[in-house]
């Protein structure tokens, strides 16, 4: 990940690049590209509007939808604050506000997100790392990870319940 912050925003060697810029930001390239397999194995493919969990067999297996990323320019670096999306890029996961978030696909895209500071809190989700697997938790919703624990859809869950993805970029 650290190239694509590197990028999208510069090298990390100034303390001034590690938190929000105050410049507009400007998109520096395209989205990363990155299939997410969960611990099963399973990818994510779109059916009926929602991501769903499934084995990579069959037809699924030419359905598998890859993630998109950029960085979100308006938070801390050092936190991995991702911009999340399907379809290159053109529809962002969100997290819709609430006392009980959920996750929802919006059509709206990445790089438009990134010049609107409001817009993207929602659709931002902070990538941690521990050894091979990444969690994903939602900046708008702390305590909110995305899972494939209800084993129906990509959702939400707190941190008991989050999935830890392998991730492979392409």
């Amino acid at each position: 990940m650290e190239a694509l912050f590197d990028e999208w925003l510069g090298p990390e060697s100034s303390p001034e690049l590690t938190g929000p810029s105050l410049a507009p930001p400007q998109p520096r390239g395209r989205p990363y590209r990155f299939v997410l397999r969960d611990p099963e194995q399973r990818g994510l493919c779109l059916r009926g509007g929602r991501l769903v969990p499934l084995p990579l067999q069959g037809a699924s297996a030419q359905q598998e939808e890859p993630l998109s990323a950029v960085p979100n320019p308006h938070l801390q670096r050092r936190r991995c604050p991702l911009l999340v999306g399907i379809r290159g890029g053109s529809r962002a996961l969100a997290c819709s506000p609430g006392p009980e978030p959920r996750l929802q696909l919006l059509d709206v895209g990445l790089l438009e997100l990134i010049s609107r500071e409001e817009s993207a809190a929602p659709c931002t989700f902070y990538k941690s790392f521990g050894g091979s697997t990444h969690t994903f938790e939602a900046a708008a919703s702390p305590g909110a990870f995305l899972s494939t624990g209800g084993g129906h859809e990509l959702g939400l869950a707190p941190p008991d319940g989050a999935t830890a993805f392998y991730l492979h970029r392409i």
